[in-house]
């Protein structure tokens, strides 16, 4: 039997099998791609969405989000019914990731990040095919990709199937680009072609075509040395780009931006569904990165509503808070630095936090990066820790959570260790006891 003619069935499956708690949003999201596939070859761009306006293609997932949150009842702020706890520790390994993410699933977490740093882990893609096919509702998040390592047609494409496998729980989680290109020799992607990148993808992830001039702008223009198609000088070739496998019922992947810096939340406010920021703890700073984005969603002419946003913070939870300053010492490090990477310390900034900000960025060793025993680590004063992550027993974490998830954010994307070369036992009984003790209190 041809693919095209188990799409019907594999779909209604997903519909079928879906938890009834998220069976109002799958109707409403797949009614807006619906009505985006039936007007996929317009020139312009445009489709109507499910309440029959009409909108660029590559917003409609936006849109259809947007349908649910209506649905639920969602005001200005994120209610319990939106919060969100996810795994953010983003080691993902073939031979144990199944096992992992069953884990996570019994243990009530509503999604996993993985990490896209080729050098450092196995595949996200492989990794994430794997989770779909032991798991049945836990979603999926790349934590982060970076626009350099993957063709955005190639990216779309693996993120498609991903969605496919896992009957709609996927999610691109972006930034500019770490480990990933330090291992490779290569700096984070400049802003400007992070941003076409970003357009560029939304498209490729919408069904819409995406002219060959601005799939080589999302590159960077490196393939210019590769001759075009139309140079072949054959009976026909493809006049643009599109992803023209996806099935025409697939809700859309929507795209997270992950952002420390005014440009890139800029970026996230203009162009994504979602925005994750990387600020640290600190509610005063999440705030701040909050507000950024909603002023730039209001100054492109989108609804700062219609738009997702979520906060990555580390989580040292142990009764002793030297034990788990310890435990989370280097992915503090990792996403203290992000605030920091030009020298200047970005957003508000307490005086006290300023040397250490820099003293973090001059003596990073990418070689350890997010290892426990970094030079970096040692560079971090106690204080500066409780104050940039979440450190200590279960009652004050939940306290924090809730905290965060009272600013608006309706997503938490949690760092519960620096390295996977920790003991296994003692990470494990982390997770149970967050899972027991903090995420029924902090999700209310």
């Amino acid at each position: 039997m041809r693919d095209a003619d188990r799409r019907p069935s594999m779909q209604a499956t997903m519909l079928r099998d879906s938890p009834p708690g998220r069976m109002r949003w799958r109707c409403a999201v797949v009614a807006a791609t619906g009505a985006m596939r039936r007007g996929i070859d317009n020139r312009d761009g445009w489709a109507s969405g499910c309440s029959g306006m009409a909108m660029p293609s590559h917003r409609i997932g936006a849109h259809a989000r947007g349908e649910a949150k209506m649905i639920q009842g969602r005001s200005g702020k994120a209610d319990s019914h939106r919060r969100e706890l996810w795994d953010g520790t983003a080691f993902n390994y073939a031979d144990t990731i199944a096992e992992v993410m069953r884990q996570r699933e019994d243990q009530g977490f509503d999604g996993r990040n993985f990490g896209d740093s080729q050098n450092r882990y196995s595949d996200p893609f492989v990794c994430m095919g794997i989770a779909a096919a032991v798991t049945k509702k836990i979603k999926f998040s790349t934590g982060v990709t970076n626009p350099v390592t993957r063709h955005p047609a190639v990216m779309a494409s693996a993120f498609g199937a991903v969605q496919l496998a896992s009957g709609g729980r996927a999610y691109v989680g972006i930034a500019r680009g770490d480990s990933a290109l330090a291992h490779i020799g290569m700096a984070p992607a400049p802003v400007p072609v992070f941003e076409k990148y970003v357009d560029v993808l939304q498209r490729y992830l919408a069904g819409t075509a995406v002219p060959f001039d601005e799939v080589d702008a999302a590159m960077g223009g490196r393939h210019a040395d590769v001759r075009r198609s139309d140079e072949l000088h054959i009976g026909a070739v493809p006049t643009a780009s599109r992803m023209q496998w996806l099935p025409g019922s697939l809700p859309k992947v929507p795209l997270d931006v992950y952002a420390t810096g005014p440009k890139i939340i800029s970026i996230g406010a203009r162009l994504a569904d979602r925005v994750t920021f990387a600020v640290g703890a600190q509610p005063g700073r999440i705030q701040w990165a909050m507000n950024l984005a909603r002023d730039e969603a209001r100054k492109a002419g989108r609804d700062p509503d219609a738009i997702s946003y979520g906060a990555m913070v580390g989580v040292g939870l142990d009764d002793n808070p030297e034990r788990g300053r310890k435990r989370i010492a280097g992915v503090v490090a990792v996403s203290s630095r992000f605030s920091v990477m030009h020298r200047t310390p970005i957003g508000p900034i307490d005086a006290e936090d300023v040397p250490v900000f820099q003293a973090l960025h001059d003596g990073y060793d990418m070689n350890k990066h997010s290892v426990t025993t970094s030079n970096q680590t040692g560079l971090l004063p106690d204080w500066f820790m409780d104050k940039h992550a979440i450190i200590g027993p279960p009652s004050g974490a939940v306290d924090r959570l809730i905290e965060i998830f009272e600013l608006g954010i309706e997503r938490i994307v949690l760092l519960f260790n620096a390295s996977h070369h920790e003991a296994e036992d003692e990470i494990n009984a982390v997770y149970r006891r967050f899972s027991k003790e903090v995420i029924p209190k902090a999700k209310g």
